[in-house]
């Protein structure tokens, strides 16, 4: 996994988000700044480290990859 990973990662906040980061920010409050890590930060690095469709002939291919995709809503 460390080999996806870039050396900058950008997150792209919805407005909702950014407002929720201003508020933490604001308010210095340790858990709604907990809450938006948790839920909002933790969320978009769990979709960066999803594992998409990958050839065969790439190093970070595993045998059986494809089984966790299929026959998924």
């Amino acid at each position: 996994m460390k080999e996806r990973i870039k050396n900058k990662t950008v997150f792209i906040l919805t407005p909702e988000e950014y407002f929720m980061l201003k508020e933490v920010l604001i308010d210095e409050d340790k858990d709604k700044a907990l809450k938006f890590v948790r839920d909002v930060l933790g969320k978009k690095v769990k979709e960066i480290e999803k594992i998409g469709c990958v050839p065969v002939f790439e190093a970070i291919y595993k045998p059986g990859q494809k089984d966790e995709f299929k026959n998924k809503p």
